[in-house]
């Protein structure tokens, strides 16, 4: 989904997705969070890297996770610096915390800064100083 191209078709999934969705909203605690959740994400899909600091109607850990996909190849989301796939990810990600999730962010950012460092590569990608911001 990479670029504006793949911004739109993702947004318009979001948009069949909260369709789909929109009768569970009232079906208990768990759906009214995922359907929320699903149509404040959208609007951030489209913001600027850094603005999404100050993002307060999207949980942290999603933007978080977010994040990655805007990152250069070396800056590994926290599945494949775990050896996961993205399928084995998510199912940990619904049965752990936001707080957990948030430290295993934690974990694949130490994994890339001791990469970075290690390789003496001159500088870090442009999206990491945005992930920092938000774990501090």
């Amino acid at each position: 989904y990479g670029g504006e191209g793949g911004k739109m078709r993702l947004a318009t999934d979001i948009a069949e997705m909260e369709r789909v969705l929109t009768p569970l909203n009232g079906e208990g605690e768990r759906g009214a969070d995922i359907y929320r959740d699903l149509r404040a994400f959208r609007s951030v899909m489209f913001m600027n890297t850094e603005d999404l600091v100050g993002v307060r109607i999207v949980r942290r850990d999603l933007i978080l996770n977010h994040l990655f996909s805007r990152a250069g190849p070396a800056l590994l989301s926290p599945y494949k610096v775990a050896g996961w796939t993205a399928s084995q990810y998510v199912s940990w990600l619904d049965s752990h915390s936001t707080e957990d999730a948030v430290e295993m962010v934690q974990g694949a950012v130490q994994w890339y800064e001791d990469m970075v460092r290690e390789s003496g590569a001159p500088n870090f990608d442009p999206v990491y100083p945005t992930i920092i911001a938000l774990l501090s």
